[in-house]
Parts: structure tokens; sequence; C-alpha cells
């Protein structure tokens, strides 16, 4: 049975360690100026999204890597679940700290590099350590806000944002970048809405803590829910 509109995240287990691993090829790539570090890491950034949830067997699984990589949950692996909505406003840095470690020292590395870049560079490498300050600040505030903040936290994107063509501005002195601010502005608020407005379901199991995040009807994550329990129920 698939659960409909229901999604894993990648803040656990091996899609946490890819996505890392991830971050730092394209960190890497920043530094060394190898385009195939940086195409590889935003290969394995996508490879670490989850990709579908299902009951299979009394098993909850959890697809990752394009389909390819099956993590297996039965019930009772399965200590406790937890859901958070905009109504109970939970807060998901307080239950995925490791991520925000991650989001933090790549926030920290790409500011130290932006601030020592010389100017006259390529415009790329501006681009791409203004595009990790921008997200990671921007995810970070998302994700230490309690959820049901939406117009504060797209406030503050924005205002990210606007400081992010500043320092544009500051490095390459040409106004016609800030247009490609504007884009990077633009999906960082898609990413910054998408968190804020899904409802997130906790599993807290002996392998770890596992996100799911749907976007579905209230009665589909219901149903989702339910088959969730039925599996703990079973066991």
């Amino acid at each position: 049975m698939k659960l409909e509109g229901v999604r894993p995240s990648n803040f656990s287990g091996i899609p946490l360690m890819i996505a890392i691993f991830s971050l730092v090829l394209i960190l890497g790539a920043m530094e060394l100026s190898y385009w195939w570090m940086w195409t590889v890491g935003w290969i394995l950034i996508f490879a670490s999204w989850g990709v579908s949830a299902k009951i299979e067997n009394k098993t909850l699984v959890l697809k990752y890597a394009f389909g390819l990589l099956p993590i297996k949950l039965k019930g009772d692996d399965i200590d406790e679940i937890l859901i958070l909505n905009r109504v109970e406003r939970g807060v998901l840095l307080r239950h995925f700290p490791i991520v925000g470690i991650a989001y933090i020292e790549a926030l920290v590395y790409a500011s130290c590099r932006y601030f020592t870049f010389p100017e006259n560079l390529l415009l790329g490498y501006y681009l791409g350590a203004l595009g990790i300050i921008v997200m990671s600040s921007s995810v970070l505030l998302s994700m230490a806000v309690p959820t049901g903040k939406t117009r504060h936290k797209l406030l503050a994107t924005v205002a990210i944002s606007i400081a992010g063509a500043f320092l544009l501005w500051l490095k390459t002195r040409k106004a016609e970048m800030i247009p490609m601010i504007a884009v990077l502005a633009m999906i960082t608020l898609l990413i910054v809405y998408d968190i804020d407005t899904e409802d997130h379901i906790v599993l807290k199991t002996k392998k770890g803590k596992y996100l799911l995040t749907s976007n579905a009807p209230r009665d589909k994550v219901e149903r989702a829910i339910k088959a969730i329990m039925e599996v703990l129920s079973d066991d």
C-alpha cells in the first residue's frame, strides 16, 4: 500500500550522509574549480531525497536514491510518532539538530570563502558561494522557527536575499547581476514555503529519527498516519 502524498525526507540515516557528502562536493568544487564535483554534488542532493513511502508485509518501506535505496522499518522498530503541523507549531531543528549543524558549517565556510574571494573572479565563484549562504541561512531560519509562521519566514528570506544582492554588488559592482539573485531568492522562497506549509511526521525509531513530509490534503495525511499506526498495532 503506497502512502499517497507522503515523501520521506533526507534528515537522517544514509540519506543524510549522502546529503552532507553532496555539500562537501559542492563546497569542494567552489574551492578547486572542479565542475564534475559540482555536478555530482547536485545529483547526490537529488538522490538523497525520498521518493515514496509504502506499507509492505507489515513493514514501512521508505525509498530514496530515485527509488533504488529502500529503508525498512518494522512495527517494533518504531517507538513513537509525532505530528508537527501548523496547529502544533513544532520546531524541526529540535528533532534534527545534525541537519542544522550541517547547514551551519556550510554557511560558515561559504561566508568565509565569499568574503576572502578577490574581485574580478568568474561570476560562478560568487554566485555559488552566495547561493549556499542565502539558502543555508533561510533553511536554518525555517527549521528554527515553529511551523505556521510562514509570513515571518518569507519576509526574513526576502531580507536575506536583499542582503545577498548587496553582497554581490560589493564584489562585482555590476547591477545587471542582481536579477540572478532574484532567481535565487525565488527558489529559496519556494523551499521555505514548502517546508513551512507541509505536515511533518516524525518517526522515533531504534535506528534514529525519520521525517516524512506531506503537502497532500489532510484526509490523505490522516490515512497515512493510520496505516503506520496499523503497522505498530500488528506487531
